[in-house]
């Protein structure tokens, strides 16, 4: 039970309450111990996957993560970059683009990348980083939120395994941005700015209960945002929201606006930061601009109301303190960002959803509690049959998309052919500079394994007209293009190299003849290298001082 103790002058909800802050932290028991065990069998699935074919059939693994790894592959083009300039730029086009992209993990990826440790690996490394800070902040927010051993187990259990069937896009599915577990699949630093969030979260309380200002909130606050920026946009909206309900009928004090003053102002300006690559930096405004869509609100609603109709019952009355306040705004907010985030202000709007279920679940626990479920026959067995429905289904229906997602396929790069490793490791060794021309499926994988830009790669970054250069290059590669066609289409790219994958029919080395300085074939893959760029011509091209940036060479 917790017991509010208020001081003179002070408003009880902003006094420590004595009975929880005497109340013994609960030792790491079992059970939290196989909870944790299990969310971290299923982060590591896809990875198991991987090494499965890596080692039962001896296939060339790229190092991905994920069910879709342009993502991934995306991440790792940064941290190459990160490992020569810092900041990061976009690998992804052969145009001239700025290094101004700062992202903490980045940074740290790319100085491990520059001691000589594989980009993929410094990506791999934030898994366990990840997993474990989502586990033990929702395992604290369970404590803070619930009162009893049962309905502290049972928020975590939910808050990490919850799912419910609904309609994806006119089919029957799950929403992967609402199940933690995807998330570890490949989007770690989503994974890792959604434990930041709630570790904010916490830390704002435990200053409020303190009635002291701490910096710690926001600084969360501010690496969450710089991570994955919905997190920051939530983690904002969720602190001021609940202090609003805290302060409802009552006119707040200076001593009660600093706090919140001071975790939105640095929470927010990574935001600001965001907003000023979109305006500043053409890559970033055509990469947000590429990945707007619309997405059903009521996928999301049916995806959410077994969680969500129990949760409503714990709305009544007011918020006794900022953990509950906190857990009671932030499926609000989530909406809130959600409907931003569809706007032209962001993109991707449903990433404002994830970790919706941690405050849903701690809400209908609350509201199951407020009924008097304790009175209901059977109530071991039928709390867990509830759990078992809305746990086991969707988490065996998630894994097994994985395991079809990640299987070997023809133009995915998670795994690719020895015979093009052979020809990306020539172009790593080598040292004339200049950028890569080669069909999506391979170019994805130039960025982080040569060091070296990329016509195409990513259809959000290799911007602008990327299904026209897609197109055109899968007629390059293909034998469609007449001689004259295929030569003006490689000039106009400002491609030093054109590297040929094992699915390419087309006859190069004669329709691109007069522009070949020389010629590697490695099996099935051939790698062409063609005399000096001339000067950029059009959004395709490469600067000559781009040009000039050496390649990564293998160490």
């Amino acid at each position: 039970m917790r017991v509010e103790v208020g001081t003179p002058g002070i408003p009880a909800s902003y006094s420590r309450p004595t009975a929880v802050s005497a109340v013994p932290r609960r030792r790491f028991d079992r059970f939290e111990l196989g909870v944790l065990i299990a969310f971290a069998a299923v982060s590591l699935w896809v990875l198991g996957l991987d090494l499965w074919q890596v080692v039962a059939h001896g296939r060339v693994w790229t190092g991905t993560d994920g069910v879709y790894i342009v993502d991934q592959m995306q991440y790792l083009a940064w941290i190459r970059s990160a490992s020569h300039h810092l900041l990061a730029s976009n690998m992804f086009v052969l145009r001239s683009t700025p290094s101004d992209y700062f992202q903490p993990a980045v940074v740290i990826s790319g100085g491990l990348s520059a001691l000589g440790i594989a980009p993929w690996i410094t990506l791999l490394l934030w898994k366990p980083v990840a997993v474990f800070a989502l586990f033990f902040a929702v395992r604290e927010y369970a404590y803070r939120s619930v009162s009893g051993l049962w309905a502290r187990r049972l928020v975590l259990l939910l808050s990490l395994f919850f799912g419910c069937f609904t309609i994806v896009y006119g089919s029957f599915g799950v929403l992967g941005d609402l199940f933690p577990g995807f998330l570890s699949w490949g989007y770690t630093f989503g994974l890792l700015a959604l434990a930041l969030m709630v570790a904010g979260l916490l830390a704002y309380d435990r200053a409020r209960r303190q009635r002291r200002i701490s910096w710690t909130p926001g600084l969360l606050g501010a690496v969450a945002s710089l991570l994955h920026p919905w997190h920051g946009e939530l983690m904002i909206a969720v602190a001021l929201g609940a202090e609003a309900m805290l302060w409802w009928g009552r006119r707040p004090t200076r001593r009660d606006l600093a706090l919140p003053a001071v975790t939105a102002v640095l929470a927010g300006l990574p935001l600001l930061y965001y907003i000023a690559l979109g305006k500043l930096d053409l890559s970033w405004r055509l990469a947000r601009e590429a990945s707007k869509h619309a997405f059903s609100f009521w996928t999301i609603v049916l995806a959410i109301l077994p969680l969500l109709l129990p949760a409503l019952l714990a709305y009544r009355g007011r918020s006794k303190d900022f953990i509950q306040a906190s857990a009671r705004f932030w499926p609000i907010a989530s909406f809130g960002v959600f409907i931003v985030s569809a706007s032209g202000v962001s993109a991707t709007p449903l990433h404002a959803f994830q970790g919706i279920t941690i405050p849903l679940s701690v809400l209908a626990v609350q509201g199951v509690q407020r009924v008097g479920w304790r009175h209901l026959p059977y109530l071991r067995w039928v709390t867990a049959a509830v759990v078992v429905l809305f746990t086991v289904p969707t988490t065996y229906y998630e894994l097994d998309n994985a395991r079809k997602l990640a299987a070997p396929t023809v133009g995915n790069a998670n795994f690719i052919k020895r015979d093009e490793l052979g020809a990306l490791d020539y172009l790593a060794d080598s040292r004339t500079p200049g950028g890569v021309l080669t069909a999506g499926y391979l170019g994805s994988t130039v960025p982080e394994r040569t060091g070296r830009q990329t016509l195409l790669g990513d259809c959000l970054w290799s911007e602008p007209h990327c299904s026209g250069r897609a197109a055109a290059a899968a007629a390059l590669f293909h034998g469609s293009l007449s001689p004259s066609q295929a030569q003006r289409f490689v000039r106009r790219s400002g491609a030093r190299f054109v590297l040929a994958d094992c699915t390419s029919t087309a006859n190069l080395g004669g329709l691109l003849r007069p522009l070949i300085v020389s010629a590697h074939r490695f099996g099935c893959a051939r790698v062409f290298e063609l005399a000096a760029p001339r000067a950029p011509q059009g959004p395709l091209a490469q600067s000559r001082r781009h040009a000039s940036v050496r390649a990564t060479g293998r160490k």
